[in-house]
């Protein structure tokens, strides 16, 4: 066990005391996807399924039910091992120690097996430095197997789950092998293991869960931003608001009725479904150093920001997952002008506002399916509300900060060209552009409106 002990990585635990106090499912939150994790856990659901794919947008809240997961099957003697990647440490954003660190877990989880495991290391003390595949079938599943099939009754009510969380936030580039080895334990072990796996849909992880075909063994679970996932959040913030007004130093000037439904409403709508704008908000508001009520009125852009950054957390986390494309300045120009399209925007209208073909736009966006996404009829869909308020806001996106006056000058601009003739196969672009250059310019320059109004007079001349 010795051996095992030096090469693990304690800090990936999900019980580990480097996490601190690591996000979790609020009460009576997330409960039908949680039920049907721990469903098939249990082996009531997908018998034939051994990795849950979980899988949605930055700060949808995976983390937090991975975490739920592993302390319900902890509780439930279901939890064989757990794995937090996480970008920050250098330990946890490498597969190196991956493998180790699950079979110390599986040492001290299942008694007997430990032994094995060294044995496997005395017989090849080169064992680590060989391929993920290697590393944990002679040292995990080989042992395992040996335990499980000598006594069979015995071993029965074995736990069997693995949670892997955050596999996106392996910047090795190994994501693809840990997933090859999932797969291949999966259909070579004689050991019943289950694999939960949580992490954003990016590119070369959705490609190696098969992109929509269906690939044996496996279920996906999206993390849709839908109705009960903003049920969820408005659970929670009336929850987090009813716990400030209890328990903060100033809570007898907090009125009964604060915060309003409408501010709720508010909140819910900005946070798109995904749990971290929300936690961000409570983190900001909950200060027992301010007054709750002013710093949701900053929230709310309802008084002056000051030296407050209410959202430093989400928006590293913005400017982390743009950063991290090529051609950063044309991929945002694409999605503020998505996001300034208030009526929604199609693919064919972004490629005549910005001279890009339609290829260009998917390529520029093929990194940031946790941030955007279109459908199969070509409308983009910006999966955060808030983050037009961090690509329009300089003090937030700094060096990626777009002016919303050009963009939406952009737009009027290209409403008004020649080539835009609505009885040539292309009107429901302009009416798209008409619309959105109503809107915008009936608030800030009302006469270019009678412009528009008159638009094919204007074109004549």
């Amino acid at each position: 066990m010795n051996f095992l002990k030096e090469a693990a990585v304690p800090g990936a635990f999900h019980n580990s005391l480097e996490r601190g106090d690591p996000p979790k499912c609020h009460k009576h939150t997330r409960e039908a996807i949680l039920n049907k994790i721990m469903d098939w856990v249990r082996n009531k659901i997908d018998t034939d399924t051994f990795i849950v794919w979980l899988y949605g947008a930055a700060g949808a809240g995976k983390s937090a039910i991975a975490q739920t997961i592993a302390e319900l099957c902890e509780e439930h003697k279901l939890l064989l091992a757990s794995f937090f990647f996480f970008r920050a440490d250098s330990l946890r954003s490498t597969s190196k120690q991956l493998v180790t660190t699950i079979a110390y877990q599986i040492a001290v989880v299942i008694p007997g097996v430990g032994a094995l495991m060294e044995a496997a290391i005395d017989k090849d003390p080169h064992l680590l430095s060989r391929s993920l595949i290697t590393q944990f079938m002679v040292l995990i599943a080989d042992p395992l197997e040996r335990l499980f099939e000598t006594s069979v009754g015995e071993h029965m009510d074995l736990p069997k789950l693995i949670i892997i969380d955050g596999l996106d936030e392996c910047t090795d580039g190994t994501q693809v092998q840990i997933l090859d080895m999932i797969f291949a334990i999966g259909k070579r072990s004689k050991f019943p293991f289950g694999f939960l796996v949580a992490s954003r849909p990016e590119l070369e992880i959705s490609a190696a869960m098969g992109d929509g075909r269906i690939r044996e063994g496996l279920t996906r679970l999206p993390l849709d931003a839908d109705v009960a996932s903003r049920d969820d959040i408005r659970r929670f913030l009336q929850d987090k608001f009813d716990e400030i007004r209890l328990t903060h130093p100033i809570r007898s000037d907090l009125p009964l009725s604060w915060p309003s439904t409408q501010d709720i409403e508010a909140l819910v709508y900005k946070s798109s479904g995904q749990f971290i704008y929300a936690s961000t908000v409570v983190k900001f508001v909950s200060s027992r150093r301010h007054r709750p009520d002013h710093r949701l009125e900053i929230i709310l852009d309802l008084r002056p920001k000051g030296k407050d950054l209410p959202f430093a957390e989400l928006d590293a986390l913005y400017r982390y997952v743009l950063s991290s494309v090529e051609e950063t300045t044309t991929t945002i120009h694409i999605i503020a002008t998505a996001l300034a399209l208030r009526y929604g925007a199609h693919i064919a209208a972004l490629t005549f506002i910005l001279d890009l073909s339609p290829s260009d736009i998917k390529l520029r966006l093929i990194d940031l399916g946790s941030l955007v996404e279109y459908d199969e009829y070509d409308y983009l869909n910006i999966l955060h509300a808030s983050l037009a308020d961090f690509l329009f806001d300089e003090s937030r996106s700094q060096e990626l900060y777009i002016d919303p006056q050009s963009i939406h000058t952009k737009i009027a601009q290209a409403f008004l060209r020649e080539d835009l003739k609505p009885d040539t196969g292309e009107q429901f672009i302009c009416c798209q552009l008409q619309c959105h250059t109503k809107t915008y310019y009936q608030t800030s320059l009302g006469f270019i409106d009678m412009i528009i109004c008159n638009t094919t007079a204007l074109k004549q001349n």
